[in-house]
């Protein structure tokens, strides 16, 4: 696989290569700055991991990028429809992806960074780049349920489909959107529902809220609410309610939709202020971190608050960055060069 930029000092080296990261590619280029963008995948990676027949809320005109148009058949794209468009963006405009490189430790050096990541057989690389935007979102760290059980393969953090659980009890852990449309679509695929959450009601989409209700107030799913899950086995989950009462539910499958958890660790290594209770870099309105030249964008920037930054509004923080990175270098008199 190429290298491409790794005997060059890039402009900008953007970690990451969904939709926010591409935009801020698309952005640089535009500029006239040397920039590369790499992932441990391939490009919109993290988008691969959600459900396999998703459709998504926003419209169209919420999801374009950069003004490029995005025509499907629907209003609401599928998840394979909006890959491709990813994909296309990217060749339409001649952007350089790198994939399947995997980002290790990104090093402050005089004035530039040092990026360092690997490729798929383990091997070694290192980049130099004036600025780096991290771009990683949060979908590789699912929120761990911590208990006895939790490392058997009837366990899941991530849903793709409905198919191979039909006829089955499944256990679907949360409270949240995910849980809340994971539930509905396991139902109607035949599988034997329970829902355990350890609040009181869904938080999920006011229209989604309706549909799980009444299947529960019917009997078609069962709920048990203000429970925790304090131990897995091979046939029964064990529940604990907040009186400390425990119950025991038969079960094959557990699909923990509890969340994910951002990955900082490249932020902090790199010398970037990161709150420690909400993992929220501290970032300028330029989206700049505490270290000079090091940003980051898409959901990165809400640290464990997920339902704040989306594709609809992440879109603007690339153009955002390199318009601020491009200020910096014509002030320093680099662009006459």
């Amino acid at each position: 696989m190429r290298n491409v930029g790794l005997n060059e000092t890039l402009d900008l080296l953007v970690v990451g290569a969904g939709p926010a990261a591409l935009v801020a590619l698309h952005e640089a280029k535009a500029r006239g700055l040397r920039a590369v963008a790499m992932d441990k995948g391939p490009v919109c990676s993290a988008l691969m991991k959600h459900p396999t027949y998703m459709r998504w809320f926003s419209t169209t005109d919420k999801l374009e990028l950069a003004g490029f148009p995005l025509l499907v058949n629907e209003k609401n794209p599928t998840r394979e429809e909006y890959l491709r468009y990813c994909r296309a963006f990217v060749d339409y405009f001649a952007l350089e992806v790198l994939t399947y490189r995997e980002v290790t430790a990104v090093i402050p050096l005089d004035g530039l960074f040092r990026v360092e990541a690997l490729d798929m057989f383990g091997r070694t690389y290192a980049w130099r780049a004036l600025n780096v935007v991290l771009a990683t979102g949060f979908y590789d760290s699912p929120r761990p349920l911590g208990v006895p059980g939790e490392d058997l393969p009837k366990v899941s953090h991530r849903y793709t489909e409905a198919h191979g659980y039909a006829g089955h009890d499944v256990l679907v852990v949360g409270a949240g959107s995910s849980a809340a449309e994971v539930a509905l679509e396991l139902y109607r695929a035949g599988a034997r529902v329970t829902v355990a959450m350890r609040g009181e009601r869904f938080q999920t989409k006011y229209w989604v809220e309706p549909d799980i209700e009444n299947r529960i107030r019917e009997g078609s799913i069962v709920c048990h609410r203000n429970v925790e899950v304090t131990a897995i086995e091979a046939d029964a989950v064990l529940l604990k309610d907040d009186h400390g009462r425990e119950v025991s539910v038969p079960n094959d499958f557990v699909l923990a939709m509890t969340g994910y958890e951002p990955d900082t660790t490249i932020l902090e290594r790199a010398g970037a202020e990161v709150d420690p209770g909400t993992k929220k870099p501290t970032l300028t309105e330029n989206f700049e971190t505490t270290v000079p030249g090091l940003y980051v964008a898409g959901t990165l920037c809400a640290g464990c608050d997920s339902n704040v930054v989306f594709v609809e509004n992440s879109r603007e923080h690339g153009p955002r960055i390199v318009a601020h990175i491009a200020g910096r270098k014509l002030s320093s008199g680099h662009a006459e060069e």
